[in-house]
């Protein structure tokens, strides 16, 4: 935890909650809620806040991936010094449409920002290198990450790569299995735990193509049935109202890999941009 970025300790707690006993999510859950109080206390302070024992609250900061409570506090201080947001909107039915809007936008913002804490560089990078590699790319996602899949699948294309995103869920698992040792199954799931989404990832599996998943949660059943996994998007469990930042992050997780993509690929992805850019303006291609 030496080397965690300024703004990633709340993104890191949260993408690896999942994993952990009730009394220790009970320790990282008021962590999450209450950073600046945590920064003043004692071990003592949150084992009670968290209604359990000051050696649980220790194994659940371990657990968590720091050292122990203090290096936690220390990285909650440095965060909230470096005046990072927090990604929980704050707003009410008495607000006006601006107030919301404003909320949201915030909320968006700061998921993205941080969405890099979470994110294993070298993953990333071998993530990179199959996509560039690919013969043809499946996207599959399911309920809020269904427009997710689907987006990047369209701009996967724009890259002279072969890439479908079915939007009905048997017609995923069908094509899904229909891939061969040279294509490349991309399966985005928020919770990483959609039933539909992780069938598909495993009829790909089964096929013999590569799976890279997308999620929000280090630890989900979509993370076993993946070559790659690459978390970032994690939104808060305590958090009152649903901005769906988590998949707006993976989105952009995913377009950085299709610009990384394009760059290698530069003759063809060129060509095919002229002539989407052909079909979708004419008229301004020619002024």
């Amino acid at each position: 935890m030496n080397d965690q970025p300024v703004g990633g300790t709340l993104a890191r707690i949260r993408a690896t909650l999942p994993a952990l006993l009730p009394s220790e999510q009970r320790v990282a859950e008021v962590v999450l809620a209450r950073p600046k109080e945590v920064i003043d206390w004692s071990v003592a302070d949150l084992a009670a806040a968290a209604n359990t024992s000051s050696a649980t609250a220790v194994r659940a900061c371990q657990h968590l991936g720091f050292r122990g409570f203090q290096q936690l506090r220390l990285l909650l201080a440095r965060d909230i010094g470096a005046g990072v947001q927090q990604v929980n909107p704050e707003f009410g039915p008495d607000d006006p449409p601006e107030a919301v809007a404003s909320a949201v936008f915030g909320a968006v913002s700061a998921a993205v920002a941080e969405g890099m804490s979470t994110v294993d560089t070298g993953a990333l990078a071998r993530a990179a290198d199959l996509l560039t590699g690919a013969q043809r790319l499946l996207f599959v996602g399911n309920g809020g990450s269904a427009f997710v899949a689907q987006a990047a699948a369209l701009r996967f294309v724009s890259t002279g790569l072969p890439a479908d995103a079915p939007a009905d869920a048997v017609t995923q698992q069908i094509t899904a299995r229909l891939l061969g040792s040279a294509d490349v199954c991309v399966a985005v799931s928020s919770s990483g735990a959609n039933e539909l989404t992780v069938r598909a990832a495993e009829a790909a599996q089964k096929a013999g193509a590569a799976v890279i998943g997308v999620t929000g949660f280090a630890r989900s059943p979509l993370i076993g049935v993946t070559d790659i996994a690459l978390v970032t998007g994690t939104s808060s469990p305590l958090a009152a109202h649903n901005v769906m930042s988590g998949p707006m992050t993976q989105l952009a997780l995913l377009v950085s890999l299709h610009i990384t993509v394009g760059f290698r690929r530069t003759d063809r992805s060129q060509e095919v941009l002229e002539e989407v850019w052909q079909i979708i303006s004419p008229d301004q291609r020619r002024s």
